[in-house]
């Protein structure tokens, strides 16, 4: 079974506001997570969730495993995404 991608509105929101070449680049890559998550996946220290990076920016993503799915929490730049 495939991995489905799941965005937050927060994360839609943030990835709206981001220029286009940029958001391009990151729902794809999101759509290679999606076909083997874990070797692109690093977990956040102390806490729960996940991070991939794309540029220089990051996502930050909640894994639902009996679901299968990455639920996509945040998008912002390297500097800003862990505040």
């Amino acid at each position: 079974m495939k991995w489905v991608a799941v965005w937050s509105e927060k994360a839609e929101k943030e990835l709206s506001t981001l220029p286009n070449d940029d958001a391009k680049r990151i729902i794809l890559k999101t759509s290679e997570v999606e076909e083997n998550p874990f070797s692109y996946l690093e977990r956040l220290t102390n806490s729960p969730y996940y991070k991939f990076r794309v540029g220089m920016y990051r996502v930050i993503v909640d894994v639902v495993n009996r679901k299968l799915t990455l639920y996509i929490v945040k998008v912002k730049k390297r500097s800003r995404v862990y505040d």
